[in-house]
């Protein structure tokens, strides 16, 4: 009687947990599926080369390059693009294109990659690798690319945003991919509303979605988690650090910005913080939400920390 009481108690625990599993990944397919608030688009004669860096089963991983007028070589500005790990390419840097034409009108070359997404057998770190075999590649080719790589500033949004904080943090090489780990110094890091730690979200839901792509104990995960969250690996003289993080985002808490600004204060760690009362998980809103920065103050500040960072 007892064991059929414990097969019972058991078989509706599992139930239990596999149809909470069920609810929370619907709950985090709905924040897959958040469409953020995109600008107007601008009439562009932009135009771009396409590479390929490196190619894992078969499957090539890409970048494209924007070059500005003149001759070079060019400095670089490498961008990640978001998605929560699941969605999105590297074309989704025409949706920032305040920052993109920026970056032109600077002379900077803009480099957005591609990194693989979450899916079978592919999860953490694999993303933060690719994103390091990127920059190693860009070094290895950069005389073919004609670009300054020693002048090299990263930038991303959101889930593209951890990665290259957490690509230019590393430095005991902790994701050194088939390229080697020989990245180029990064001069300055801009991350649009990124989490920062990944423990800070609900861990057991968290934990819970994220088995659709994970096979591991909680207590796997939860290492696993700690060594890629950006906020782990910031150290006194990691290169400077300007976020830009929404008070009402619904996807990433802005808790996450004070988080690592905290942490950064105590390590001593050069992370400056541009928040905005009314933003939410986009760059648009920023510009358009009731009392929002202007287009010109933003580029003003941002232009301030690149020149500052690359001195």
């Amino acid at each position: 009687m007892r064991k059929e009481t414990a097969w019972f108690v058991g078989g509706a625990a599992l139930a239990a947990a596999t149809a909470a599993g069920a609810s929370v990944w619907n709950q985090y397919g709905s924040l897959v599926r958040w469409q953020e608030p995109e600008l107007p688009v601008r009439p562009s004669t932009r135009k771009r080369r396409t590479h390929t860096y490196k190619i894992v089963d078969d499957r090539p991983l890409q970048f494209d390059v924007y070059y500005p007028p003149g001759d070079g070589p060019f400095p670089v500005a490498v961008y990640a693009h978001g998605g929560a790990f699941v969605r999105g390419n590297r074309g989704m840097v025409t949706l920032f294109h305040p920052l993109l034409d920026h970056f032109l009108a600077k002379g900077f070359a803009v480099i957005s990659i591609d990194y693989r997404l979450f899916e079978d057998g592919v999860y953490f770190p694999d993303n933060i690798i690719d994103v390091s075999d990127a920059l190693c590649y860009l070094k290895q080719h950069d005389g073919l690319l004609n670009l300054d790589i020693n002048r090299l500033i990263v930038w991303g949004d959101s889930a593209g945003a951890a990665l290259v904080l957490a690509t230019a943090l590393d430095r005991s090489k902790q994701f050194t991919g088939e390229l080697g780990d020989d990245v180029p110094p990064i001069k300055g890091v801009i991350a649009l509303y990124p989490p920062t730690n990944f423990l800070l979200f609900k861990f057991i839901q968290t934990w819970l979605a994220h088995l659709k792509f994970y096979e591991g104990s909680r207590e796997a995960w939860r290492e696993l988690m700690v060594k890629c969250s950006p906020v782990t690996h910031l150290y006194d003289d990691a290169p400077p650090i300007l976020l830009l993080h929404g008070k009402k985002d619904p996807i990433v808490p802005f808790g996450q910005a004070l988080h690592f600004v905290e942490h950064a204060s105590e390590v001593g760690a050069n992370v400056q913080l541009i928040s905005f009362p009314n933003g939410t998980h986009s760059l648009a809103s920023f510009l358009q939400s009731d009392n929002p920065i202007k287009e010109t103050q933003l580029m003003a500040r941002i232009d301030r920390f690149i020149d500052d960072a690359m001195m």
